[in-house]
């Protein structure tokens, strides 16, 4: 016995079209891709200021109050680490005898927060100008 189906002379071979199928995939397709909403990340603008040579200033010899801030999250001034509780009282101390500007230095993979912390704390101290530099 032959389990093959002979095809008679009076039937005819169908073959199924796929095309139409394909025209609707891309139909489809296209429609996602023209409704496809974009996520758009959030973040903080910030407006850093362009790099300009300093201005003449009455007081040349004035020694700004600088914080290093290193990568593994330490707050080192005049070589020695400083807790945060410090900073206020350091900048307080500079600020009695003239005013000068606090400058923090940023070692690329220190903490954001710790950063504020430190700016919080000078502004505490009264310090009203604060710089931001990175360094590596």
């Amino acid at each position: 016995m032959s389990s093959r189906r002979h095809v008679k002379k009076t039937e005819e071979k169908t073959d199924i079209n796929i095309s139409p199928m394909i025209d609707m995939v891309f139909i489809l397709l296209i429609f996602f891709i023209v409704t496809t909403v974009f996520v758009e990340e959030e973040g903080l603008d910030v407006d850093k200021p362009t790099p300009q040579p300093p201005e003449d200033q009455d007081d040349d010899d004035r020694d700004p109050v600088m914080f290093r801030l290193t990568s593994n999250n330490q707050v080192v001034h005049e070589g020695e680490m400083v807790p945060l509780g410090r900073i206020e009282l350091i900048v307080r101390n500079a600020l009695s005898q003239q005013r000068v500007p606090v400058i923090l230095q940023v070692e690329s993979g220190a903490l954001s927060g710790l950063m504020v912390q430190v700016m919080d704390r000078a502004k505490l101290g009264g310090a009203q100008i604060i710089s931001v530099t990175q360094t590596n």
